[in-house]
């Protein structure tokens, strides 16, 4: 099978791995499409009932200044800046 960039052979691992492919991985790299790649973000509702809220790209730029990490990622951050000396 040809690519249809470049008319170059595509690789039989690639279309091993990917059978409806139509480029080669050379045209597949130097491609200017961006990928679309959703964003989740973990959003709980009360103490133990979480739900994961997916955002397209262009969702999350509008909305991302919305979801502000409040705290540290760790207990351990937490005691370390609370030293009791």
């Amino acid at each position: 099978m040809n690519c249809n960039s470049c008319s170059n052979i595509i690789e039989f691992e690639r279309l091993e791995a990917l059978p409806t492919t139509k480029m080669c991985i050379k045209c597949a790299h130097k491609s200017d499409d961006k990928r679309v790649r959703p964003i989740g973000v973990m959003v709980y509702t009360d103490k133990t009932n979480g739900f994961i809220e997916i955002h397209s790209s262009a969702s999350w730029s509008k909305n991302k200044k919305y979801y502000v990490a409040n705290g540290a990622r760790s207990a351990v951050k937490n005691f370390s800046k609370n030293v009791c000396a």
